[in-house]
């Protein structure tokens, strides 16, 4: 078995009898099985690669200017802020790769870090790992290249500010020393590039990501424009109130949707007769409470009821003479002569 088999085998998680879900939502902060199909790989390949070289080159910069450092410690002239600085990254970029990389594992294999590995999969907290290792990066990268090549020791020692004081011994060291910082600076280049590869992987799993995200429907005009709210509220009409509703008009009847007759009386019958009851002709005024009179003014117009003429059994529009009857009694009683007007 190859080395790269057995770093394989050890990064594969081992196959469980739950069958793994063919959704296409995936779950709450969770990234795996997004496709639907099984990925054994609990970290990506392009991953793995990219943060084992970024733990690599930052290791081999921090042996770079660990040596910067004892040099200059040597001779007493440091070590410098620069130095000290790109110690600082180098084994703060190291420590990041190895928690991008072991946590997600220990997870998986141990049941370890659970919250920690949660947080990783969100793309927010990716961004936010990958893009400081990046950025980082890149600073003491351009930072360490431009003390490197501009140096005025390392283009020349004789001009080093400390030639003359500490002698030929130190003036020959400086070959190396320059060397030495210069393959410092190309290999924060190179863990630089490979922190670049994991920012892309970062950028192209979110995009894969945000296109299998289910989406809500956009918001869809509707097709039938509404007028104002008030306009959908139809206004009752009121109820038309026709002549024959007037209580002075002589076709009216009170008690025409009752059921009874208004013309039926029966005076027989008291009111506490059960099964019997009377209705009277037209409705009763209201009884007074004035009982010296002195209140007693006639209602106005439309108030008071019809007069009563005391005829019984006779609907009211009997109660009227009929205007053709005059008229044709008048016919009948005319005598039946002519008159010639021809001689």
């Amino acid at each position: 078995m190859s080395f790269f088999d057995k770093i394989k085998d050890k990064l594969t998680p081992e196959p469980s009898g739950v069958p793994i879900a063919t959704s296409a939502s995936g779950g709450i902060g969770s990234r795996r099985g997004a496709l639907g199909f099984e990925d054994d790989m609990i970290v990506s390949k392009p991953s793995i690669i990219c943060h084992v070289s970024q733990v690599f080159f930052n290791f081999l910069a921090m042996c770079c200017f660990a040596s910067v450092a004892s040099f200059q410690a040597h001779w007493h002239v440091g070590p410098s802020g620069l130095t000290g600085f790109a110690l600082f990254v180098s084994i703060t970029g190291i420590f990041l790769s190895l928690f991008l990389l072991l946590v997600p594992l220990a997870n998986e294999k141990f049941d370890k870090f659970t919250r920690v590995a949660r947080a990783i999969k969100e793309d927010r907290a990716t961004f936010v790992l990958v893009g400081t290792g990046a950025t980082f990066s890149f600073l003491i990268a351009f930072i360490t290249t431009i003390s490197a090549w501009t140096q005025a020791g390392c283009k020349n020692a004789k001009s080093d500010p400390h030639a003359k004081a500490l002698g030929d011994d130190f003036t020959k060291g400086l070959g190396g020393w320059c060397s030495t910082k210069k393959a410092g600076a190309i290999f924060f280049w190179l863990a630089f590039g490979f922190w670049a590869g994991t920012l892309t992987i970062a950028i192209l799993d979110w995009r894969k990501n945000r296109g299998l995200r289910p989406r809500d429907p956009p918001f869809e005009h509707p097709e039938v424009d509404e007028g104002d709210e008030e306009s959908t509220y139809e206004v009752v009409p009121p109820l038309k109130r026709d002549a024959d509703s007037d209580a002075n008009s002589p076709f009216s009847d009170t008690y025409r949707f009752s059921g009874a007759s208004s013309t039926v009386y029966d005076g027989s019958a008291g009111y506490n007769s059960p099964g019997k009851y009377s209705i009277p002709s037209a409705p009763q005024p209201r009884p007074s409470l004035d009982a010296y009179g002195a209140f007693s003014d006639p209602a106005p117009t439309g108030f008071a009821p019809p007069p009563n003429d005391g005829v019984k059994g006779m609907s009211r529009t009997m109660q009227y003479a009929d205007p053709y009857a005059a008229v044709r009694a008048s016919v009948t009683s005319a005598p039946n002569s002519t008159t010639s007007t021809y001689q």
